[in-house]
């Protein structure tokens, strides 16, 4: 019946999601907490760099992580303690990233995971907010967030905010809430144990023919859909947005992913849609043609925004819902 499930949340060293640096684990079962697990974690070698931004929201430093255990010691507590129980998350994309991208930087297996986001279950559950953030969600529950952005406090407000919607909608598991929010529970594959690029400050240079390469990929790549399960209230949500030249956080395959995961509508190029253009380095340092581009458009009237990349990251809201 699905009344046993377990509330996660991560947080992050940098902008790449693999960079896990704590983690908070809430197990409930029968409408009851039974047990809590939280940790520090030393994030995989390819991204233990940690940014000031991130730095900023959550307090966490390397010199905090330094004795921690590493993702493959904490990856294990995890599977031990969920039990093969599914998961419950505020904002559920970023913290199956994290799986994804930590597994994938420690290059190793991870197992399949059901999973509920209680940011989509909460705009089902309590449309008349002004946003779903995980503060006004839980305002409105009467649970007090304390500290916000600290895992162990905000896994256990995502549990609080569960067992409010499960109150809500008379239900006492994760079925019988799918069937009556209309909210299907999520599902995230196996993966294999394969290695993702080094994305931190020693990675080795690209070279010209490695670009090209990764330019006509690109260019072949299928783009992602807008997820309409993300936050209607976010800064991305439903614009098209554009991504020219290249990022030092991500390459463009991953901000487009993000972008969908934010709910807006990732394009290779720009047109009369395009509400925002990512404006990222480029090989001869001055504008792309595509921001050219959207700059004659706004010049015309046209709701077109160029923003640099740590603006995308923001509007991103990679400091978390």
């Amino acid at each position: 019946m699905l009344d046993t499930w377990t509330a996660i949340d991560f947080e992050t060293a940098n902008n790449d999601r693999g960079s896990a640096c704590a983690v908070g684990l809430v197990r409930v079962s029968g409408g009851r907490v039974l047990e809590r697990y939280s940790s520090l974690i030393r994030p995989p070698r390819a991204v233990d760099f940690f940014s000031a931004r991130n730095t900023a929201v959550h307090g966490i430093t390397a010199a905090d992580v330094a004795q921690a255990p590493g993702w493959p010691e904490v990856h294990r507590d995890i599977v031990d303690f969920c039990a093969g129980s599914p998961l419950v998350a505020h904002n559920a994309a970023f913290d199956m990233g994290v799986l994804v991208r930590a597994c994938a930087h420690s290059a190793m297996a991870r197992p399949e995971w059901d999973y509920v986001c209680t940011l989509a279950l909460s705009r089902r559950t309590w449309g008349q907010l002004a946003d779903h953030k995980l503060p006004t969600v839980c305002a409105h529950i009467g649970h007090v967030l304390s500290a916000h952005h600290r895992a162990d406090a905000d896994a256990e407000a995502a549990a609080q905010v569960m067992l409010a919607a499960m109150a809500h909608h008379g239900t006492t598991s994760l079925l019988e809430l799918s069937g009556a929010s209309g909210l299907a529970l999520s599902h995230l594959p196996a993966g294999a144990a394969v290695a993702a690029p080094e994305v931190g400050p020693e990675a080795a240079p690209e070279s010209g023919s490695e670009r090209f390469g990764r330019w006509q990929s690109q260019a072949r790549a299928e783009l992602p859909r807008a997820d309409p399960e993300a936050d209607a209230e976010g800064a991305l949500f439903g614009q098209v947005v554009c991504v020219s030249g290249d990022l030092e956080s991500m390459d463009k395959t991953e901000a487009w992913k993000r972008v969908a995961e934010a709910g807006g509508h990732p394009a290779k190029n720009v047109t009369k849609k395009t509400g925002v253009l990512v404006a990222g380095r480029n090989d001869h340092g001055g504008k792309s043609a595509k921001q050219r581009q959207a700059e004659a458009y706004a010049a015309r009237g046209q709701a077109v925004r160029v923003v640099d990349e740590a603006h995308f990251l923001a509007l991103l809201g990679l400091g978390r819902a």
